[in-house]
């Protein structure tokens, strides 16, 4: 009986440790932190693809017969409303970032879009990114 009192004393007068929580509280923190950098992200990205530059990246995402593409276009000119794109050589099966070492931007196939095309595209989620200000170990500067 004596032994019940003590221990019903002690539960009521101790807190529970704070670093209990840390775990949740910065996986949480985490879950915001990514949310919100994935919000800025497709902010900017829609943001280059209404103002597109010259030298833009953009990483275009095709699903075809069950099978998902990826590859690249860099725009060279823009006119007006139309925009001037070169197409990477290589298509590739899997999520990509960089060119591959042998792939390059093939100079003679010469693709036009108009900017409320791009604007689909980006709808339809077939522009997967923009890249714009990027340095040469990304290889977008290779043009042949």
């Amino acid at each position: 009986m004596r032994l019940e009192t003590i221990q019903k004393h002690y539960e009521s007068i101790s807190k529970t440790p704070f670093y209990l929580f840390t775990f949740p509280i910065l996986f949480a923190g985490l879950i915001l932190i990514l949310v919100n950098a994935n919000l800025n992200t497709q902010k900017e990205k829609a943001l280059f693809v209404d103002n597109p530059k010259v030298g833009d990246v953009y990483r275009i995402r095709k699903d075809e017969n069950n099978k998902t593409t990826y590859y690249f276009l860099r725009l060279v000119r823009i006119s007006g409303d139309t925009v001037v794109a070169y197409h990477n050589n290589l298509e590739y099966s899997g999520f990509i970032s960089k060119l591959n070492d042998d792939d390059f931007f093939v100079k003679e196939e010469e693709l036009y879009f108009l900017k409320p095309e791009l604007k689909q595209m980006l709808d339809k989620m077939e522009i997967n990114s923009v890249d714009r200000d990027y340095g040469d170990y990304e290889g977008f500067n290779r043009i042949k």
